[in-house]
């Protein structure tokens, strides 16, 4: 026998308190001799042996009643079968719920042939057998937290669990889920567990890939604590007719990042068809928030190849709203046949733009240039349609305006920043915002090295070097004698740049050398950054043509910074003068904007985050501008989830984790008419329903059988026993029903069934007057088991 609770055994000697107290109240007793109870010993002899046995029987029913009670406490248990019972295991239905399981076949769909696979397979199980059920998309989750005994009274609820499941639109990581499903702890009245994995067998879900996870999940199969056995049911696909195969619209995108009102915007549907023959031509819907606006007819598409669907519309008025994009035609897989982009639509896109020469002239000063490429102009706009609003500022205020409501900062010639100007921006950009730095004569390269590049730490990606000349050789450099300059003279031809060296997001538009110039600006003078690493690649986006990094790029938080080794002036280069120019400041402003404006664009696990100002809020909730709104997120599975917002930045933020399926999600904050709209984009790959081949099948087979249970491992399994409590429990009220019973029968013969009068009628003068008859002898008899302190009392009154 062993014991789950052993500390509890340390009370066992608590059973002996009865007998003690019993003992205890003996010596109390004190023994009267009186001479006329000799006339009484023989004839209550018989009824004190009879009440002895009754206390002795009690005295024990309290004492077992004790040991039951300590003993329930510390949970005994006793090898398997020592009480009669049979083996108790426990199953474990692993249900790919993927969208791929969504596909039809002849009885309905892939997720209605698992659910009732794992129906017909529960009515086979024995009542003492434990269930478990866990679904694999998009990520393993547990219908309930423990384990449900298969009883006919839980097996209703474990159907009715099992007809509620549904395909999603995510993706199973059934690795995952068998990791998941063998490392649960058991029971310890199990000795066996059986898994049950029902999937369609889709390659892209098994992450056949990964041999090194398929092999560290081997030894954890081989070396689990109780006998596993995993069985693999690949279900049944067939239709009644021939497969029709699967076209997808995988994604839906947009031509630019920051999308103004009245300004036309050109939305992009790219297709893929998965099967192997050629889809004939089909019908596109495109939807604003649910309403459709556009049909347009799509040429037929080879088999597994991608095609395109554009459609150019004009948001008339600011606001966010949900563009998709739906494919009328029937095919194996319907899930997939729409797809969906939450576009943010703003009539102005917030810019601060950093003034370090407010003394010079209006076109000597550095943001001279970069106000003129965003359509400004002594701070007046020269086109009235322009979403770029810039505040121009100077360095010392970074330190105190408020950049909340700011979506980039660019700072066109760095100098020397405030400390605390580097702290606000460096959290302006870890919440999402974006940092253009331009270097030029008047920068500090300590302030640059110890501040922004940090030990790599900062919001640089990398440390500055010196100031190359980059002059062809032969000309005269008018450089600076306090700099540190070294002429580049290793050949005549001028340093220029070179766009077609990067494939970068931000940079795929200035690679147009017919219609843009860009290659044709020449740099005279510019920043060497040092080489940290071999990452250093990455971080570029733009270089010279000798190889020199131009511009490089890091990430922060969630936010991106931009360090150029040219200023944003007329000053080392005549970048500024190129048509290229504005063409980059706007993209680059726009890919800097990018993770602000994309907030409502997620993927699987990216939280969701909101924020609202006092004033919104406030008017909202109709209530203190300083109490906390309460908001509601709507999830794909009609599950409403409620939020209560925490205090940031003179405002409210609204923060949910819960974005782990794919889908259309939405926030309602207070009493709003329409709520927030969020999409968590789904996985391209779940749409290739291609099945895995015979050998990946033998190695997965392989790999979810365990090695032979040996003797060593015997032991173990026979560890698993049955558990005593239970019935330690009902031998509990069993001796506090029987010592209950037996204290009733003991009190009413010591003190009769009759209630004692309160007051007799009885003359004191005839005491020792009368001798005592027979009658009253017998009387004195009968009531010889009263208590002792009403006895004498009696016999003196007579």
């Amino acid at each position: 026998m062993s014991f789950l609770s052993v500390a509890f055994l340390f009370a066992l000697p608590l059973v002996a308190a009865p007998l003690l107290l019993h003992l205890f109240d003996r010596r109390r007793n004190e023994t009267v001799q009186w001479g006329a109870m000799q006339f009484l010993m023989e004839a209550s002899a018989r009824k004190t042996s009879s009440r002895k046995l009754k206390q002795w029987l009690l005295l024990l029913l309290r004492c077992l009643a004790i040991a039951a009670l300590i003993l329930a406490l510390a949970r005994p248990l006793l090898p398997t079968g020592y009480l009669g019972g049979t083996e108790r295991g426990e199953t474990i239905f692993v249900i790919d719920n993927s969208m791929s399981m969504s596909r039809k076949t002849d009885s309905g769909t892939m997720i209605e042939a698992a659910t009732q696979h794992a129906i017909n397979e529960l009515d086979k199980l024995s009542a003492r057998d434990d269930v478990r059920v866990l679904t694999t998309a998009p990520y393993p989750i547990w219908l309930d937290s423990g384990t449900t005994q298969g009883d006919r009274r839980n097996r209703e609820l474990i159907n009715k669990q099992l007809q509620n499941i549904d395909a999603t639109e995510g993706r199973s990581d059934l690795l995952a889920a068998l990791y998941t499903a063998v490392q649960v702890e058991h029971q310890p009245t199990q000795n066996a567990r059986r898994i049950v994995v029902l999937t369609d067998g889709q390659a892209t879900d098994w992450r056949t890939e990964d041999e090194t996870g398929w092999q560290r999940f081997q030894s954890v199969l081989n070396e689990s604590a109780i006998r596993t056995e995993i069985e693999t049911v690949r279900l049944d696909q067939t239709t009644n007719g021939e497969s029709i195969g699967n076209v997808a619209v995988d994604s839906v995108t947009l031509d630019r990042t920051v999308v103004g009102s009245e300004t036309p915007v050109t939305a992009i549907a790219t297709l893929r068809n998965y099967d192997a023959v050629t889809m004939d031509a089909a019908e596109l819907t495109w939807s604003i928030n649910d309403l459709p606006l556009h049909q347009q007819t799509i040429a037929p598409i080879e088999g597994e190849q991608s095609a395109e669907a554009n459609w150019n519309h004009t948001f008339e008025q600011p606001g966010i709203y949900r563009i998709s994009c739906r494919l009328d035609r029937d095919d194996d897989l319907p899930a997939d046949n729409v797809a969906s982009l939450i576009v943010e639509v703003v009539d102005r896109l917030p810019v601060v733009v950093v003034e370090g020469a407010t003394d010079y002239a209006e076109m000597q000063q550095d943001t001279y240039f970069v106000q003129a490429a965003l359509g400004w102009i002594d701070g007046q706009p020269l086109d009235e349609t322009s979403v770029y609003v810039p505040t121009l500022i100077t360095p010392n205020e970074l330190s105190t305006v408020d950049l909340s409501e700011q979506r980039v900062v660019i700072i066109p010639n760095l100098t020397e920043l405030p400390p605390d100007a580097v702290s606000r921006l460096s959290d302006f950009v870890s919440d999402g915002g974006g940092l253009w730095i331009g270097l030029g004569p008047r920068t500090n390269v300590d302030f640059f090295n110890h501040q922004l590049f940090a030990d790599a730490s900062g919001l640089a990606p990398r440390r500055l070097d010196r100031i190359m000349d980059a002059l062809p050789a032969g000309m005269n450099s008018e450089a600076s004698d306090t700099l540190d300059i070294e002429e580049v003279t290793s050949n005549d031809e001028p340093v220029r740049i070179d766009p077609f060296r990067s494939d970068h997001p931000a940079t795929r538009n200035l690679a147009d050398n017919d219609q843009l110039d860009l290659a044709d600006a020449s740099i005279q003078r510019y920043y060497q950054f040092s080489v940290n690493n071999e990452n250093d690649d990455r971080s570029t986006l733009l270089r010279l043509n000798n190889g020199t990094p131009l511009a490089v790029e890091n990430f922060m938080g969630q936010g991106r910074v931009i360090v150029q080794s040219i200023p944003l002036r007329l000053q080392w280069s005549d970048l500024a003068r190129t048509q290229s120019f504005v063409v980059m400041v706007r993209d680059w402003i726009d890919y800097l904007a990018q993770p602000r404006a994309t907030q409502y664009n997620l993927l699987p696990g990216q939280p969701i985050a909101m924020r609202v100002s006092k004033d919104v809020s406030a008017s909202e909730e109709s209530g203190d501008q300083d109490s906390a709104p309460t908001g509601f997120l709507q999830t794909p599975d009609d599950e409403s989830i409620e939020l209560t917002a925490q205090y940031a930045d003179e405002g409210f933020e609204f923060r949910s984790s819960q974005t782990r399926r794919p889908g259309p999600y939405s926030l309602q904050i207070g009493l709003a008419e329409e709520g927030i709209p969020f999409q968590v984009q789904r996985s391209s790959e779940e749409s290739d329903l291609d099945r895995l081949g015979r050998g990946a099948w033998q190695r997965i087979q392989s790999a979810t059988t365990p090695n032979a249970w040996t003797e060593d491992r015997v032991s173990v399994a026979s560890t698993h026993t049955d558990p005593v409590w239970p019935y330690l429990l009902l031998a509990l009220i069993g001796l506090i029903t029987g010592e209950l019973v037996l204290s009733g029968i003991m009190s009413r013969e010591r003190f009769g069934s009759a209630g004692i009068p309160e007051s007799s009628e009885f003359d004191a003068s005839q005491i020792g007057s009368i001798p005592p008859s027979s009658s009253d002898l017998t009387q004195i008899t009968h009531e010889s088991s009263a208590p002792a302190a009403v006895q004498p009392l009696e016999v003196a009154e007579r």
